[in-house]
């Protein structure tokens, strides 16, 4: 969790270098995307981790027993929640993301929906066991 963390705020520093040698001429707009997205990944991931216990124990969901897929499933909805506030917080933030606005809300979209597609993948895998 502290790797994270710090790396989270080292592509923090990172994307606002790159931000800063934009400003004064250089090309670095490819960069400061693919930085975005992933601080984006760091931001769903951090919280996923931080929300996933708690969300455990409110709800009671229990993970005991062969070929139990509750905490993996909980955990997907965790990270299709958090991705789904992004993304509404990021429609309120659109002046302040500037040309970014495009990158962060594409990247939310696929984080919403890349959960759907592994669940899907993941419950076949499992029904053929």
């Amino acid at each position: 969790m502290v790797g994270w963390i710090i790396s989270l705020i080292g592509f923090i520093i990172l994307f606002n270098i790159v931000g800063k040698q934009q400003r004064k001429g250089k090309n670095a707009s490819t960069i400061r995307k693919i930085i975005a997205c992933i601080l984006c990944f760091h931001i769903n991931g951090i919280l996923s981790f931080l929300l996933y216990e708690p969300v455990m124990e409110v709800f009671d969901i229990s993970t005991d027993g062969f070929m139990n897929m509750n905490g993996f499933v909980t955990a997907t909805v965790i990270w299709m929640v958090i991705a789904l506030i992004v993304l509404v917080v990021t429609s309120y933030a659109k002046e302040l993301l500037g040309s970014l606005y495009g990158t962060v809300r594409t990247t939310q979209k696929v984080f919403l929906f890349l959960p759907v597609i592994l669940l899907i993948v993941f419950f076949v895998a499992a029904s053929f066991k």
